[in-house]
């Protein structure tokens, strides 16, 4: 197949080659990406979002860094889209941010363990297990 060339004094046009027709790779399968969205449940995922470690404090720090980032914006250039934009930029980074943070001591913490450390103990956790041991004795007693 050769390209269309008015001027007869040129050189023709080289060929343009056909794609192959037993293209050696797998082609994608579309299968994998519809089964994965039907495995989705907005209702069910985002009612237990709560409960998976650190996301209520992200979340908190997001809005917070949102809202102030978004304010400061508005104070500086006036209301409008942009100060909406900065805002939720700040949310979506702060979130994401603390996040991962969050998720990177408790990785630190598990790899302490496995190692056979013990990971630091708070006061208020060590508070906390002298209450119930006070409580736990009263109640034996009575």
């Amino acid at each position: 197949m050769s390209g269309i060339n008015n001027n007869p004094t040129k050189e023709p046009l080289p060929e343009i080659p056909t794609p192959l027709l037993n293209d050696p790779r797998p082609a994608p399968d579309k299968d994998q990406v519809v089964s994965a969205f039907k495995t989705l449940e907005p209702t069910r995922d985002f009612s237990t979002m709560t409960k998976s470690p650190c996301a209520k404090e992200s979340f908190i720090d997001g809005a917070a860094m949102g809202l102030g980032v978004g304010l400061l914006k508005a104070m500086k250039s006036g209301p409008g889209r942009s100060a909406a934009n900065w805002g939720f930029g700040a949310f979506v980074l702060m979130t994401v941010g603390t996040w991962e943070y969050c998720h990177f001591k408790i990785r630190q913490k598990r790899q302490l363990m496995a190692s056979g450390h013990s990971p630091v103990v708070s006061t208020v956790d060590l508070d906390a297990a002298k209450l119930k041991a006070a409580i736990a004795a009263r109640q034996r007693d009575d």
